[in-house]
């Protein structure tokens, strides 16, 4: 039941609130890169990324959240609260052989024929579905700096997106699921906005999400639900809004973060100032809605319109 929403590719719009993220976009950010508003490209991969995201959340009592080094600086005493951030065993992929062609439309990965293509060019202009669990790596990615559409990442075997760490440019969204072997997420320094939506779900064994350190701006929603031993949401220093997207076509421009039963920090998303749809951080039991409260202050447009859902967490702490 879960799955067919979680596959569909986020479309749909919810009203009002635009003007007051173009407000605290043109206010807030303290580095201005121009045009505040994302695109969607209009294009998909085959197997379409997202869902219809639904929840979010954000730490301010977290002492670290004021450091920009929180991934380094975070409570020494649980190291499930940041696994990633001192271990090393992070990995960098460089682009080895660098290659300057487009590729014009979408690209399904699913065999060693369809790496061999991919890796003879630098940009997509459509959308990239990588899906199969005979990929066990996505190193043969490390030479693609730019995907105009969505960016899929489904069923396949990689314990890390380490391959993706070059990318600048993402036009569409990210959507990661039901990846088998997959242990973290972090990378994509790269990327200072995503152009739609934000979506890790369903992935049995990842335990953290790092990362995205530059990203100011989701252009869709925030959707990170049903991932069975995730414990800590980390990086995201940088993002002040989530549903920047202007266009006439609709989405879901909501933060959700559901049925997370290990999570216990989501301060990744302490900083964020705007949102355009609803902050629902729901099933979480092991998450302190001191944190969740902290974030929600933060939003105040979400106080006023009384919108989204916070039940189901740590109501002790």
């Amino acid at each position: 039941m879960h799955r067919q929403r979680h596959r569909q590719i986020l479309s749909g719009r919810s009203a009002g609130s635009i003007l007051a993220i173009a407000t605290i976009l043109a206010a807030g950010c303290s580095t201005d890169d121009g045009d505040a508003t994302a695109t969607v490209a209009t294009e998909d991969a085959s197997g379409s990324p997202s869902t219809a995201p639904s929840e979010s959340s954000g730490d301010s009592t977290d002492p670290t959240a004021d450091d920009s080094t929180a991934e380094t600086t975070a409570d020494a005493t649980d190291p499930t609260l940041n696994p990633t951030s001192d271990t090393s065993d992070t990995r960098v992929v460089p682009c080895e052989s660098p290659v300057d062609a487009e590729f014009v439309g979408s690209l399904a990965i699913t065999n060693a024929d369809d790496i061999a293509n991919i890796q003879q060019y630098s940009s997509i202009t459509g959308g990239v579905g990588i899906s199969t669990e005979e990929i066990t790596s996505l190193d043969f990615m490390a030479c693609v700096t730019s995907i105009g559409g969505n960016l899929q990442v489904f069923g396949t075997a990689a314990e890390d997106l380490a391959g993706l760490g070059n990318l600048t440019t993402l036009g569409g969204s990210v959507a990661v699921s039901e990846n088998l072997n997959l242990r973290e997420v972090w990378g994509f320094e790269g990327l200072t906005e995503i152009g739609g939506a934000f979506v890790i779900q369903q992935n049995p064994v990842l335990t953290g999400i790092f990362g995205f350190d530059q990203v100011q701006q989701i252009g869709l929603g925030v959707a990170i639900d049903e991932n069975p031993v995730l414990t800590d949401v980390a990086g995201f220093d940088a993002l002040v809004a989530v549903g920047t997207d202007t266009s006439d076509q609709p989405n879901y421009p909501d933060l959700s973060m559901t049925y997370n039963p290990e999570l216990l920090s989501i301060r990744g998303f302490v900083g964020i100032r705007a949102l355009s749809g609803q902050l629902v951080v729901q099933a979480n039991p092991k998450l302190c809605i001191s944190e969740i409260k902290s974030l929600a202050d933060m939003l105040q447009q979400w106080i006023q319109m009384g919108e989204g859902n916070t039940s189901g967490n740590n109501d002790d702490c």
